[in-house]
């Protein structure tokens, strides 16, 4: 009887060992797509800021995972631009 105990629990620690490792490479897989997604966003950011004015190194904020974005396009979109309003090009 016991040792149908202990068979049950070695392999349980077996299948929490193999889902740890399952779920390390999922977040590893998050973290990668995370940084290609906010490098691909970086560069045209840097320009957008820089054109209105801003430190380039704002857009860094990409960087910050979940609301990063979302506080780059706050402060570029609420705030006063150092730079002055665009002017249109055709008039």
């Amino acid at each position: 009887m016991w040792h149908l105990l202990r068979d049950w629990a070695l392999m349980n620690h077996s299948i929490m060992a193999w889902l740890l490792g399952l779920g390390s490479l999922v977040l590893l897989a998050i973290l990668i797509v995370h940084l290609l997604f906010a490098l691909l966003l970086i560069v045209p950011t840097w320009r957008i800021c820089a054109r209105a004015g801003f430190s380039g190194a704002l857009s860094l904020f990409h960087l910050v995972p979940v609301i990063g974005s979302f506080i780059v396009m706050a402060i570029l979109a609420f705030s006063t631009w150092p730079a002055g309003e665009a002017t249109p090009r055709g008039l």
